[in-house]
Formats: C-alpha cells, sequence, structure tokens
C-alpha cells in the first residue's frame, strides 16, 4: 500500500500498473468436469477426475488455448444419476462452461444426455459402455461392445472353457451388456449357467456365492461397478476358490485398492478387457505414463484416465483449429480427427463420434498391472449397434428397463 511519505505520482503509477495488469490478463475458458467425489463411484472415478485436471494444466502449461487459460470448473455427480443431471445444467447454464468432460456409469451419461441435447452441450465421455447410443452432443471416447466384449469373450470360452456366469450391477450398462453377451457367447458356441446382478453399492453377496456353487462357471463375466467389487472378490476368492474372471470395469487403479484390501488371491486368474493398459511397452506410453505422473505421483493409470487425458487434448485441438468453442462447431470439426495416444492413434468416426482404438486384454499380475496376452491386429472400428436385434429392438428393450426401474436408469 502506498505510503502518504511517498511521492504521489509514485503511488498513481503503482495502482494504475495493477490495474491494467488486470485489464490484460484474458479471460479464462471454462470447462466442467463432472465426476462422483462421493458415494460408491469414487471407486472408480477418482482417477479420472484426477487425470482431467492433469490434462487441463498440461495445456495451461503450453500456453493455454487461443491465448487463454483453460478454468476447471468441478462438480459431485455423487454417484447418483439425478444429481449428474443436475450439475450439468448447472454447468451449461449457470457456469456457461464450454464442455464438459466427465460421467462413468451409463446411468449417468444417459440421464445428462436429454440436459446435453436441450442445452447444445458437449460431453467428452470417457469410459467403455453398452453401445445403444449415438449422439451429435457426446463424444464417446470409450470401448463400444465389439471393442471390448466381443473378443474378450472369444479369448476367455477358447482358453478356459463354455459355460459362463454373468454377474453385473443392476443399472443399464450390465443388463444391456450381459444382454449382448448371449447370441455373443451362442456364436463361439458357449452359453450361460446363470446371471444375476447386485444393486450399486451392495455388499451382500449371499445369493451370488450359492449361485457359483450351483453353477459351476468355467469362467465369470463380472460387469459390478463401484465398491462392491471388494465384497464380490473377497466373497469369490475367500473360500479359495480360483474361477477366471473377467471384469469388464476393473482396472489398474481399482485392482491396486483391492490388493491393499483382500491380499494377491484377488490377482488369481483375473483377466480385464480394455483399449489401453498403464503396462503397455511403447516409447509413446512410457513418455505419457512419465508425463501423467508428473502431476499425479506413482498414479496407476487405466484407459479411462488415459481416454480423459486424450479427450481433453482432442477438444483443445478443435478449438484451435476452428479458432473458437462454440459446441456445435467443436462436434463437427471433431469428425474425423486422429491424436496420437499412448496407446497410438485414435481416430473419431466421421459417423457415430466414436473412437477407432485398439483393443487388448491383459492377465492380472500381483503388483497391479496387467501382462498383455492379446492385442488386436489395428484399429478397430467403433460399432455402437450390438448382435441380437436391430437397432430399433435394442432401444425398445433399453426404454422397458428404464419404465421398469421407475423412469430412471439404474434400479431404485
Amino acid at each position: 500500500m502506498c505510503s502518504k511519505k511517498l511521492f504521489s505520482l509514485f503511488c498513481f503509477l503503482q495502482r494504475w500498473g495493477a490495474a491494467v495488469s488486470v485489464l490484460l490478463k484474458p479471460n479464462p475458458i471454462l470447462v466442467g468436469v463432472l465426476h462422483s467425489q462421493t458415494g460408491t463411484m469414487v471407486f472408480s472415478e477418482k482417477g479420472v477426475l484426477q487425470a482431467t485436471l492433469a490434462a487441463i494444466d498440461s495445456i495451461n502449461a503450453q500456453g493455454g488455448v487461443l491465448g487463454r487459460p483453460l478454468k476447471a470448473v468441478v462438480r459431485d455427480g455423487a454417484s447418483d444419476p439425478k444429481v449428474f443431471a443436475e450439475r450439468a445444467q448447472q454447468l451449461l447454464t449457470q457456469d456457461k462452461v464450454a464442455v464438459i468432460f466427465g460421467g462413468w456409469t451409463s446411468a449417468s451419461r444417459k440421464a445428462m444426455l436429454p440436459v446435453l441435447e436441450k442445452q447444445d452441450g458437449l460431453l467428452f465421455y470417457p469410459v467403455q459402455y453398452e453401445g445403444i447410443e449415438q449422439s451429435p452432443n457426446i463424444i464417446y471416447m470409450g470401448m463400444t461392445p465389439n471393442q471390448q466384449l466381443y473378443p474378450a469373450l472369444t479369448y476367455m470360452t477358447q482358453t478356459f472353457g463354455k459355460k459362463v456366469l454373468l454377474i453385473g450391477s443392476d443399472y443399464i450398462y450390465p443388463r444391456i451388456t450381459n444382454a449382448i453377451a448371449h447370441p455373443v457367447l451362442a456364436g463361439i458356441g458357449a452359453s450361460v449357467c446363470g446371471e444375476t446382478y447386485l444393486p450399486l453399492g451392495s455388499q451382500n453377496m449371499n445369493a451370488l456365492e450359492a449361485l457359483v456353487k450351483q453353477c459351476k462357471p468355467d469362467y465369470i463375466v463380472n460387469s459390478v461397478n463401484g465398491d462392491s467389487n471388494v465384497a464380490l472378490l473377497k466373497a469369490l476368492r475367500a473360500a479359495g476358490d480360483n474361477t477366471p474372471i473377467l471384469s469388464l470395469s476393473l482396472s489398474e487403479p481399482e485392482m491396486r485398492q483391492l490388493i491393499g484390501v483382500l491380499g494377491e488371491a484377488v490377482t488369481q486368474q483375473h483377466y480385464a478387457s480394455w483399449g489401453y493398459f498403464q503396462s503397455l511397452d511403447t516409447p509413446e506410453n512410457h513418455a505419457f505414463v512419465q508425463q501423467l505422473q508428473g502431476y499425479m505421483p506413482d498414479a496407476a493409470i487405466n484407459h479411462p484416465m488415459k481416454m480423459a487425458w486424450d479427450g481433453v487434448h482432442l477438444w483443445t485441438n478443435a478449438v484451435r483449429l476452428l479458432g473458437g468453442h462454440e459446441s456445435k462447431s467443436i462436434a463437427n470439426s471433431l469428425e474425423g480427427m486422429s491424436y496420437s495416444s499412448a496407446s497410438g492413434p485414435v481416430v473419431i468416426d466421421v459417423d457415430n463420434q466414436h473412437l477407432w482404438q485398439k483393443s487388448y486384454i491383459g492377465e492380472l499380475q500381483r503388483d497391479g498391472n496387467f501382462a498383455i496376452v492379446w492385442q488386436s491386429q489395428g484399429l478397430v472400428e467403433p460399432n455402437p449397434w450390438s448382435l441380437g436385434h436391430s437397432p430399433a429392438a435394442w432401444q425398445v428393450i433399453e426404454q422397458d428397463w428404464y419404465r421398469q426401474w421407475g423412469e430412471q436408469w439404474q434400479a431404485p
């Protein structure tokens, strides 16, 4: 603060300089980051939130976008689809963000979709999902069933046998994924010996344990999400049961947590199918891991975290190319855009806004990483419309679940 003893001219210049500095500082571009910071899904979403913020920091370290820094407006989806919808509305209409990065469960994505379409918002969704959807307001960064589920079921059946038990959380992703699994399994000569669903967050595994004993499967397909996996894997491995497990939503961060809680028994005969594993031994991946761990020291990095990073950079590239960030124009400019990612090039499909990407299957190791046991020869074309039914018939099946659950996307 200026003292009366100082020259009045000096005081004037000091105050004028501070005012000019504020006026010349560029306004930030606001971007929404919407993930669960409370509730059952923190188990999976925490790392994706951190990776998204790290990607934003990396862009700002390069000077921002169009001479302006990015500023993250972070909201908590609270593991509740209704809250996700409310927060998306808030981000778009009150916070006036240019884009939203976020979501994990398909219930959260589907709850946000009407808001996005009404407000002409754009969401980068980083997680694998069941397909049966295509919106110009969403960039689907995760894997479609033909990229994740089909090759995984083929590998597991060829490796372990033809009798399969399907278990999942009781919301739209596991219900539709397992409905898709039936015709895929039939096509490769396998069959479903049992199927059961758990409420999100459930810790009661009595029915599941009984079904495993009754079914005696050659392998289990696990589409349970969130911290229910702690109780699930404790129940499956506590008695020394080493039935092979294919987990569709568990990856490196969750497995490290599970190993810490339950011990190395959870690593026995445990497989996963993703478009990226931290263990990829390529110069591109080593550089990516080093860069991201510069923001998140010693972090276990998974496919959704990598896709969150890629999504921020793809959006940034589109803004630079377009010279602005109007959502509809950005969505159009993203069609066909490629990005040199840690797993190699990924390309946004020109027709359906899903990603062409490689597919990998990994076997869990004691350190929580995955040894790659299979990979696709090249990029796999995304197809959100699966075997078994026509697109219209699949949408009818989805709507039937929506009505049964009281016009929401997960069991009440």
